[in-house]
């Protein structure tokens, strides 16, 4: 096969999964070059994973008008997916865009329509259906094992997304608060498992922690309580970094570009979004879901737990485990407990890896995609359903 050629939109953690994909699988694509409003970020990025014979685009123009793109993967901020994507799909090149799709129904329309109208493909990444935990959970409810899927118990505890609250996801307009930039796939899993039409949300949630804390400063280089603030991120100390060593240096450079502090305090930072929430989500099959999210975590795994009429599973990141549990069993309540800790070799339990090579082969192949514009269509629409359900206090149903 022809190694496919890659432009990349926005030079964030999330492209580093594409460029060190085909750092690893050169046979499957090769980098032609990155965008970004901050060119640094790219020109970094493209050294790290040694990309360096790609170029740095000075326009989106010049990325869908680059004759050797065949795909463009869109890894930006959660509110500028749409216009790289819907001119990616005007010039006939196949587009990998980040989950979520959109932060609002209306751009997710303006997307659907042009991906309606390309002959190529739009590949949304929804990457926890690629998860090995969360695909061997899904084979067992397919199985029928479970019986009739009764209740859906689904849990995300991340430590790491107390920096959320210095970073751009801590406002709605760039990210529609947590429950769309970090809930987005969790919610399509819900509905991916259900198998119905989700009917009625219910929200709760709080920012319960990371609210405003006296003496405090704008952000930790100033700080009074730096000293005894266990969320005090060092920037001159390169072993402290806030997430990761690479995002610490693109923390570094969009600080160099926009004069905005990279460590911004988690407590005084101005956000509209919570730390900790719990949603509900009633199916039209008679399906009841539950969904909590935490960044107020001591550690970080998502798990979910099927109850059927025949059975119940359990599935734990974290761990790489699925457990299977058979109702009325004459041998006794033993789970039969399945460890796939070795195809857990990338990032969200193995699933980018996944991901990525499905994407790449709908490319090459044209077969259909694992997850559709409709599903990200609707776990945003769920996700905004929890959001107006906690600022009102009251449920929503989704017509």
């Amino acid at each position: 096969m022809n190694p496919i050629g890659v432009a990349v939109v926005g030079a964030s953690m999330r492209s580093t999964m594409v460029l060190r994909y085909l750092q690893d699988y050169p046979e499957v694509g090769h980098i032609c070059g990155m965008y970004d409003i901050i060119p640094a970020r790219g020109e970094y990025l493209l050294k790290q994973y040694d990309h360096t014979q790609a170029r740095i685009y000075e326009s989106l123009e010049q990325v869908v008008g680059d004759s050797d793109v065949g795909a463009v993967c869109i890894c930006t901020s959660d509110g500028e997916h749409v216009t790289p994507a819907v001119a990616a799909l005007k010039a006939g090149k196949h587009v990998f865009c980040e989950k979520p799709m959109t932060i609002t129904l209306e751009d997710a329309d303006t997307l659907i329509a042009a991906a309606q109208e390309s002959k190529a493909v739009f590949y949304l990444g929804m990457n926890l259906r690629h998860a090995p935990v969360f695909d061997e959970l899904h084979k067992i409810l397919e199985s029928g094992k479970l019986g009739r899927l009764l209740a859906i118990e689904s849990n995300e505890h991340y430590f790491g997304g107390r920096t959320y609250f210095r970073r751009w996801n801590r406002l709605r307009k760039y990210g529609g608060g947590l429950w769309i930039t970090k809930a987005c796939h969790d919610f399509d899993l819900l509905n991916w498992f259900a198998g119905g039409n989700p009917t009625r949300v219910f929200g709760v949630c709080s920012l319960s922690h990371y609210k405003p804390k006296p003496g405090a400063g704008t952000h930790c280089r100033v700080c009074n309580l730096k000293n005894e603030c266990p969320d005090y991120f060092d920037v001159s100390d390169p072993k402290a970094p806030s997430w990761g060593a690479e995002n610490e240096v693109l923390g570094r450079l969009t600080e160099e570009a926009t004069g905005v502090p990279r460590d911004i305090c988690l407590y005084n930072s101005d956000k509209d979004t919570f730390d900790n929430g719990i949603a509900i989500v009633e199916y039209d099959n008679d399906v009841r879901a539950t969904y909590t999210v935490s960044v107020v975590a001591s550690m970080s795994t998502r798990q979910m737990r099927l109850t059927g009429t025949e059975g119940f599973a359990e599935g734990d990141l974290s761990a790489g485990t699925v457990k299977y549990w058979k109702r009325h069993a004459k041998e006794g309540n033993w789970p039969q407990v399945t460890n796939l800790r070795e195809l857990m070799n990338s990032g969200h339990g193995g699933a980018d890896d996944n991901l990525l090579k499905d994407f790449f082969e709908c490319c090459r192949t044209g077969k259909k995609p694992k997850s559709s514009w409709m599903d990200g269509r609707l776990s945003v629409k769920v996700g905004l359903a929890a959001r107006e359900s906690c600022d009102t206090g009251k449920p929503v149903i989704l017509k």
